[in-house]
């Protein structure tokens, strides 16, 4: 028996029934009745059981039963969809599809919509506006921008009610339309991205100009819906769209076209290729003229995408893909080269790709490109082939696929078998082998990529390089193949544990047939040996440091040999053939005996050879590390000329032994050595005292730098004078800049900013000069002239009036000089990174005080200048970054009250600015979530403004919050609509 004692009780009682509590069945539970049971039962102290519980109560906990409708009497609730055709404004809507999308905003967009309607505007929109009331209106309207739902649907619904008449209409105004340049090919590349600032943009919205180009595309591929049209009316109208769209074209309506090629390419294929094809054979090609174009800012992007992806998109069908593939060889043979992905090369690797095909051609097809693009562009070909080896390409981003034509069959999966992948891959490594022969560079080319070829290639490759025709080429020829033959197995050898190595069967194979190869020349034999990269003549695996040695060895052997047979000459014909010639001077330095010098000192220390250069330099170096500073003494230079001299000693390391020596032997004429040594600090373990005076004596300011920066990174004592000097001297320097450490120049600028010594003249004048490198990004601001701005008001009113003009005089009398104008972008971009409100202390803490005082005299001069507007908004702007107040307040109250005075409304507007700029640049997010959770911010502290007192300030803050809302409903609103896109 089961003991009720409490309702929650009952409630677990009923769910051991396995009954399902939802929240209508609990609502229905006679709850009072079941209280007053148990309270009864308690006043009796007797036990309430399940059988005890009156009738009334368990009848609420019987189960349901519940009946279902029979399917006989389900009624068939299929939707039918409304014809569109039988509309009272399918005309106007047949119009409407024509045109595709337009912004009512635009007034020449007007002007076309009216042109294709045969009616004035207004009165034909109002039509349009009661269809967009309908149930599933086929048209929507958002931000003025009218368009089209589903083109496509809409199309198969009304092209009936298109007549040629309307084809001729539409014909002029595409071809009006999509002929405009786009005058933002006016400005310069880094302006571009701000074009509409300048009021360089298309006349004709984005909107109808993309709608139009898929009119076009509407025309070309389903024209068989124009059932009130003549016989190949609008075939014709689209080609002679398109062909009078690029009659004459040059680069700029292509680049102005960029989004739309895509489109009127599937439009019509054959004529928009022709178009292409002529373009090509312009004199100069304007495509030419695209490939460098490109437009900076955060997403930059180029002008040659869109021809790409057109290409690309045609290349899917049978029929175009031979005549794609030579024209994206001929763009190729113009390409620059550049980091964007978008480019020719890239293109046919995409479409070609075995594993990853993108189109719809069969086998025999590709194969008869490729073939034809050998024949007609062999460099392109050769290219091409290469990227299409089995494994070269193992990641694929996908060619652009056609929208409009029905290119890909719909039960077309892109999956390749097994057969079909070995066809293609044997195909591509059988002719690149046939291409290489005969051809060097090739022949080394695919030697490097021996790995990715077939076995049966491999095998044809090794045949033709063991074959009488190739060992019958001259050995310099021979000894690049050789080269290449040891580059690749030595690689493999060393990684012979890598998955992609070859076995040690193919690595012998291989060898046997370098070693044919081999140069019979001792200098061409060991030239190897002195490769750029010493690490790809490692032998095997373990310490670098002991295979390094090992090549030491190897070279100093080598060189022993040279000149055991050949003598110094040999050496010297050595050199002109090395990759390294450092290399050669180092190991020659190691063990060439003090006679040798002979053959080398003084006489090769001038030259014009950089060669030699690199391998003096070396040998210097690698005979002084050897034998130290007793070899330097034991040479006889007082008999050689000052320039032999000082290059002799800027061979030696930068340090006191070298200086003493060039005080000493070129006393008065040290300037050579001073004016053109290579500076490297590292290279001495005392202080560089004496180095930095020479450096700055002999306008070295830069070298200067990088030794001052050694010197506090090692802690020496400096004198700030120095370092004043020769950052001074480096701001206006024609020293080469290109060993500037920027990090080496912000933490010398640092160092002297926390020197207490140092004149604050000096040290303003250093921000002052370096303040476009002093950036907060770089853990370096500008302090001095940030506390001074926020101290002395009347250096802050000097910096408003050296930058802005006065309201109290007329522009002729406020004409600068080109050095005024460089210091008042100089001082804009103090104010812009001035971060340091004043009133605020060395502790963070704030006065209020202090604070009103600056501010006082700031508005009482700068109204006598004419400058008290501008100067608000500067405050404004550096009050954002005030802490709060010691009261829990969000902002110093002090603050708060002068941002809530009446007549400084310009003063709140640069705070409401600085609270937009503050974000910096940023990514959006589709959801909107970080511009929900600032207004949200900004509202709380515009109601917590207000409850303190602040109205005007309140309002401003709660504009913020409105102005952060709109954002994120127009964010999510635009992803939405890219989305349904």
């Amino acid at each position: 028996m089961s003991i009720i004692d409490h309702p929650k009780n009952l409630i677990e009682w009923y769910e051991k029934q396995e009954r399902v509590l939802t929240p209508a069945f609990l609502a229905t539970i006679p709850w009072n009745q079941i209280k007053d049971h148990i309270e009864r039962g308690n006043e009796n102290a007797g036990f309430i059981t399940k059988d005890s519980i009156p009738e009334e109560i368990r009848c609420n906990f019987k189960t349901i039963s519940v009946e279902v409708i029979p399917e006989d009497f389900i009624k068939n609730t299929e939707v039918l969809t409304k014809d569109w055709n039988r509309h009272p404004y399918s005309s106007e809507l047949a119009i409407a599809g024509i045109l595709g999308s337009w912004n009512e905003n635009s007034e020449v967009d007007k002007v076309i919509v009216s042109k294709l309607a045969h009616e004035e505007y207004k009165n034909w929109i109002q039509k349009l506006r009661e269809v967009l009331q309908e149930p599933e209106s086929p048209i929507t309207l958002k931000n003025g921008i009218w368009s089209i739902n589903d083109r496509k649907k809409l199309w198969e619904s009304l092209a009936s009610r298109i007549f040629d008449e309307d084809l001729d209409n539409f014909h002029q105004c595409v071809v009006s339309v999509l002929t405009e340049l786009d005058p933002k090919f006016e400005l310069s590349e880094d302006q571009r991205f701000s074009a509409n600032i300048y009021g360089k943009v298309l006349e004709h919205s984005s909107s109808l100009r993309k709608g139009l180009a898929e009119s076009l595309a509407l025309l070309g591929c389903y024209s068989d819906a124009l059932t009130h049209c003549s016989l190949n009316k609008a075939e014709n109208t689209v080609i002679l769209c398109v062909r009078e769209i690029f009659d004459n074209s040059n680069w700029i309506l292509w680049a102005s076209l960029n989004q739309l090629l895509p489109i009127i390419a599937e439009a019509a294929p054959n004529e928009f290729l022709n178009s292409v094809e002529t373009t090509l054979r312009q004199n100069p090609c304007p495509f030419f003229k695209i490939f460098p174009q490109k437009e900076t800012g955060i997403m930059g992007s180029n002008y040659i995408v869109g021809l790409l992806w057109a290409l690309e998109s045609l290349a899917w069908e049978e029929n175009f893909l031979v005549r794609v593939t030579i024209i994206l060889g001929e763009l190729a043979c113009i390409d620059p080269g550049s980091n964007w992905s978008n480019r020719p090369s890239n293109s046919l690797t995409e479409i070609f790709l075995p594993w990853h095909s993108q189109t719809i051609a069969s086998i025999e097809k590709r194969k008869a490109a490729i073939k034809t693009l050998s024949k007609e562009i062999p460099n392109i070909a050769w290219t091409l082939l290469i990227s299409l080896l089995p494994n070269k390409h193992q990641i694929a981003s996908g060619a652009n696929k056609p929208d409009w034509r029905n290119s890909i069959p719909k039960d077309w999966t892109g999956k390749v078998t097994n057969e079909e992948y070995w066809e293609q891959v044997s195909f591509y490594a059988d002719f690149a082998v046939e291409q290489s022969k005969g051809n060097i560079a090739r022949l080394k080319e695919i030697v490097s990529n021996m790995d990715h070829l077939t076995k049966p290639a491999l095998d044809k490759l090794l045949l033709y390089l063991s074959s009488s025709s190739v060992i019958a080429e001259p050995e310099n020829v021979k000894m690049e193949l050789w080269n290449k033959l040891i580059d690749f197995t030595s690689r493999h050898e060393r990684f012979s544990h890598a998955k992609w190595a070859l076995n040690s069967t193919l690595i012998s194979k291989i060898k046997k047939v370098a070693k044919k190869l081999e140069p019979k020349n001792l200098i061409n034999l060991y030239s190897r040996l002195f490769g750029n990269h010493s690490f790809d003549y490692y032998e095997g695996k373990g310490d670098y440091q002991a295979q390094a040695q090992l090549l030491e060895e190897h070279r100093q052997q080598a060189l022993k040999i040279i000149i055991d047979n050949g003598g110094a000459d040999a050496v010297f014909q050595f050199l002109e053939i090395v990759e390294s010639p450092a290399d050669v001077g180092w190991s020659l330095g190691n063990i060439a005996d003090d006679s040798f010098d002979k053959f080398i000192l003084p006489e090769l220390l001038i030259t014009d050879n950089k060669k030699i250069e690199q391998f003096i330099y070396r040998y210097v170096w690698s005979k002084h590390r050897k034998q130290g500073c007793e070899w330097v003494d034991n040479i006889e230079i007082k008999n050689w000329s000052i320039l032999q001299s000082a290059r002799f000693f800027m061979c030696l390391p930068f340090n006191t032994d070298t200086w003493e020596r060039v005080n000493k032997i070129l006393s008065d004429h040290e300037a050579e050595y001073w004016s053109k040594v290579n500076v490297n600090p590292y290279e001495s373990n005392i202080n560089l005292h004496s180095a930095i005076d020479k450096l700055i004596k002999y306008n070295r300011p830069f070298a200067a730098i990088d030794c001052i920066h050694k010197s506090i990174h090692d802690k020496q004592p400096l004198d700030n004078n120095k370092i004043v000097q020769a950052l001074t001297l480096a701001a206006s320097s024609q020293e080469s800049k290109h060993s500037m450490d920027r990090y080496h120049l912000l933490e010398i600028i640092k160092f002297l900013q926390d020197d207490s010594t140092i004149d604050i003249n000096d040290l303003l004048s250093i921000e002052m000069t370096y303040l476009p490198l002093l950036d907060r990004d770089q853990g370096a601001k500008p302090k001095l002239l940030e506390s001074h701005l926020a101290n002395n008001p009347s250096f802050f009113c000097e910096a408003i009036s050296l930058t802005y003009r006065s309201k109290n005089k007329s522009e002729e009398q406020q004409k600068t000089s080109q050095e005024q104008q460089s210091m008042a972008s100089n001082i804009w971009e103090l104010l812009h990174k001035w971060h340091t409100p004043p009133g605020l202390q060395d502790d963070g803490s704030f006065d209020g005080k202090k604070f009103n005082v600056w501010l006082e005299e700031v508005k009482k001069s700068c109204t006598e200048s004419g400058h008290l507007e501008v100067a608000l908004q500067e405050i404004g702007e550096v009050l954002f970054y005030c802490p709060p107040d010691p009261d829990g307040f969000w902002i110093n109250k002090a603050v708060a009250d002068a941002l809530n005075e009446k007549d400084l409304e310009e003063m709140r507007r640069g705070f409401y600015t600085q609270i937009f700029n503050s974000r910096g640049a940023h990514w959006v997010d589709p959801t909107g979530k970080p511009e929900k959770e600032l207004a949200a911010k900004y509202r709380q502290q515009a109601n917590d403004t207000e409850n303190a007192g602040y109205l005007r300030l309140a309002t401003t803050l709660r504009r913020v919050a409105e102005s952060y809302e709109r954002d994120a409903e127009r964010i999510i609103n635009e992803h939405k609509s890219k989305n349904q896109e």
